[in-house]
């Protein structure tokens, strides 16, 4: 018997979001099979047809997202709209349309490989702007996480917002205020 690729997909879903409803308010080493699949409203077995563990999913859905990431990311780069703000507009225009995900995913960017690799992404885009002269690789890291951990902070913070900023009026203040320096519109 052939699966249908609705009906997985639709499995795959109810799946990540019980998983995610239970990763947004505990640890994932908290988190067990038997807790997904019930709220999920399905049995283990099923869940192993999908995901190897908690982990698995995790990473699923991180993948998700740094796919979609890195192809916006990738039109930032090679948009003829260059300039700070245009690239900003985009890693926002991300951010809310995966609000939910990123508040819980940057929650604590230090210590997972969704906030390493986002940072991997955006770095190439903000690093021209931040490096106004020449400095050793040292200086240039403590620079990268200087800016980035604030970037994806503010970002984080934006997002758990009930009514945040308007993109525009966010980016203007972040731009005028973190990096008052180096950007030009």
């Amino acid at each position: 018997m052939k699966k249908q690729p609705q009906i997985t997909e639709q499995t795959k879903d109810k799946l990540r979001s019980a998983f995610w409803t239970l990763y947004s308010s505990k640890p994932i080493d908290k988190i067990t099979i038997k807790e997904i699949t019930d709220l999920a409203g399905y049995n283990r077995g099923t869940f192993y047809l999908y995901y190897k563990d908690v982990y698995d999913i995790l990473a699923s859905i991180e993948a998700e997202l740094l796919q979609a990431s890195e192809q916006i990311l990738e039109t930032a780069r090679e948009s003829e709209l260059s300039g700070l703000k245009n690239h900003m507009s985009m890693i926002m225009e991300l951010a809310r349309k995966y609000s939910a995900y990123v508040s819980v995913l940057l929650r604590d960017p230090s210590s997972n490989q969704f906030s390493r690799k986002l940072r991997e992404m955006i770095w190439p885009i903000l690093r021209p702007y931040v490096i106004q002269h020449p400095c050793t690789e040292q200086e240039e890291s403590i620079l990268e996480e200087f800016y980035l951990c604030g970037l994806l902070a503010a970002i984080s913070s934006w997002v758990k917002e009930e009514e945040p900023l308007p993109i525009d009026q966010f980016i203007s203040f972040v731009l005028s205020t973190i990096l008052p320096f180096s950007w030009k519109a």
